[in-house]
């Protein structure tokens, strides 16, 4: 072969690309992200508007197709990028206008790995998760809205995002969610996003920067969640929604985000705080919503993996259950932001069959104003965000937690970004415990079944005050002194968590005999035998002190 003809056969072929033409296809492991680039041949003044090419994925069985975008990558760069979930040859095929994309075709062995892959909804318990390897996964979440963004003052960047994702992954966590588009504004070594937003000029430099910090997430056993764009809550932020020109758009933008993030290990949260500006005006909040259901089709028509999809509310609403009637891709019973009434408020969303995750309850000694007063809610000690925690869980429902000082990457409380924060670690440690307690049971098995404790001792109100001595601080919300809560599967497994009182709590069983029974400290981790005190209709169980206990009754607990 001449100079020339190898010149023309390599021109505008990636190394990925080429091996489509080899004698047998790539071996790309299940669950892997694969990615295969391309050139194109056609001048654009922007290429993300006015360029598009479309790739049909062949499953192995050679029947079933799948549909999936290429994302513009920079310059003449177009990129595939799939993960494929079954074993065997796939193979792809590429449409466009322009004709340096249209007719590539390729195909690619994939092999079983011993990756998890990402979330989904349960087989046979679809209020819970599993990986797609069909491994149960209890979902313990932090918050880390600006993981993909970097500012020097705050001492943010991507070594400071790796130690922290190192840290969680000690600490037992398994998911965090972040913001595409931070609020703040922030770009990362890339750039911004958008070099103009509202002229729809997309930075492909950023989401380059975002490819390595999601893989690397990934790498340490994460699955994230990510935000597509914040609402319209204030008018200042320079990446929300309603920044993003119109309707077609806001479209573009959804599918560039599925055809660029699907095949990692991720679920999407179509909008945080979606109601933005127009929470108090329930007629353009309803217009609203339906937008964001459209954006919402959007991102799951472009996307073949099927990653589950949510969206966050305000605070003021704190629910999406309405999500669940309007839109069809809506995988989790709620996603709610919700500080009041946590336990009865998740209850309230196990009205379909769907995962309920509180997503923002409490970010950990978080002090905004730097004043050194804590003005959070259920953030003031640990105990407060653990009796906060423990209210969700037993309800049947999932938590994403957080730092004040790490969840908006050190924006929102006085000191920098810190990583490794060491006051953060007995928080992190305690939460870590409930998701090692839970695991030690099928879990899945269990429903929240309240009306089965009864107690001399009522339980209590959530408690509100002010933050500080002359009832001008700010509004504060704690958990309720005195509680208690069943999670069981009758006559098998009873999980009782009891706090603030050394009353007896009366669990009433049928049919359940020669049970053991352990309690469980939540402060320390230590777990050690009861005695089994059963009484005509029930077994009572007594809490060493006012502090918050969990018994574990049935041949399953450990």
């Amino acid at each position: 072969m001449t100079s020339p003809q190898r010149a023309f056969l390599f021109a505008g072929l990636s190394a990925t690309t080429l091996v489509c033409f080899a004698a047998s296809p790539a071996a790309v492991p299940q669950f892997a992200p694969h990615e295969v680039a391309f050139e194109a041949a056609g001048n654009y003044g922007n290429p993300y508007v006015e360029c598009a090419a479309d790739a049909t994925l062949t499953e192995p069985d050679g029947r079933t197709t799948r549909a999936l975008p290429l994302f513009w990558d920079g310059g003449r760069k177009w990129v595939l990028r799939f993960s494929p979930d079954q074993p065997g040859v796939w193979k792809w095929s590429v449409r466009s206008a322009d004709r340096g994309l249209d007719g590539r075709t390729g195909s690619f062995n994939c092999v079983t790995s011993d990756r998890h892959g990402s979330l989904q909804r349960m087989r046979g318990a679809p209020r819970h998760f599993e990986y797609q390897n069909g491994r149960p996964v209890w979902f313990l979440g932090d918050t880390q809205w600006s993981l993909v963004t970097d500012n020097r003052e705050e001492k943010h960047d991507r070594a400071a995002i790796e130690r922290f994702l190192r840290n969680r992954a000690a600490q037992g966590f398994n998911v965090v969610h972040f913001m595409m588009l931070n609020e703040a504004g922030w770009p990362n070594n890339g750039g911004p996003p958008w070099t103009d937003i509202g002229g729809e000029k997309l930075n492909p430099a950023y989401f380059q920067e975002v490819d390595a910090r999601v893989a690397f997430a990934n790498q340490q056993g994460f699955v994230l969640g990510v935000t597509l764009a914040w609402g319209n809550k204030s008018r200042k932020e320079p990446w929300s929604w309603g920044r993003i020109p119109n309707l077609p758009a806001r479209l573009r933008y959804a599918r560039y985000i599925a055809a660029r993030y699907g095949a990692y290990d991720v679920y999407f949260i179509v909008s945080g705080e979606w109601h933005g500006e127009v929470r108090s005006r329930p007629a353009e909040a309803a217009d609203v919503r339906r937008e964001f259901v459209q954006i919402g089709d959007a991102l799951q028509a472009a996307d073949p993996h099927r990653r589950m999809i949510g969206i966050h509310p305000m605070t003021a609403h704190g629910s999406t259950r309405e999500f669940n009637d309007a839109a069809r891709w809506m995988d989790f019973a709620d996603y709610q932001q919700n500080y009041s009434e946590l336990h009865e408020r998740a209850l309230a969303s196990r009205t379909v069959a769907k995962p309920v995750v509180n997503s923002e309850y409490g970010y950990y000694l978080r002090d905004q104003n730097g004043d050194g007063v804590v003005d959070k809610n259920h953030s003031y000690t640990v105990d407060d965000i653990r009796h906060a925690s423990w209210d969700i869980v037993m309800a049947g429902a999932y938590l994403v937690t957080g730092f004040g000082s790490t969840y908006m990457g050190g924006h929102r409380h006085p000191t920098p970004f810190l990583a490794d924060d060491p006051k953060n670690a007995i928080w992190a440690e305690q939460l870590g415990r409930v998701r090692t307690f839970f695991e030690q049971f099928e879990y899945w098995k269990l429903a929240p079944h309240d009306e089965l404790l009864r107690c001399a001792v009522p339980r209590g109100a959530e408690r509100k005050g002010r933050s500080d001595a002359t009832g001008k601080g700010a509004a504060t919300l704690r958990a309720p002194e005195t509680t208690y809560w069943c999670l069981a599967d009758p006559g098998r497994t009873y999980l009782v968590y009891v706090r603030g009182t050394k009353e007896p709590v009366i669990l009433q069983t049928t049919g359940v005999t020669g049970v053991t029974i352990r309690r469980f400290d939540p402060r320390s981790g230590q777990s050690s035998v009861a005695a089994a005190n059963s009484q005509s209709g029930g077994i009572r169980l007594t809490a060493p002190d006012e502090h918050d206990w969990v018994f574990a009754i049935g041949p399953a607990s450990r």
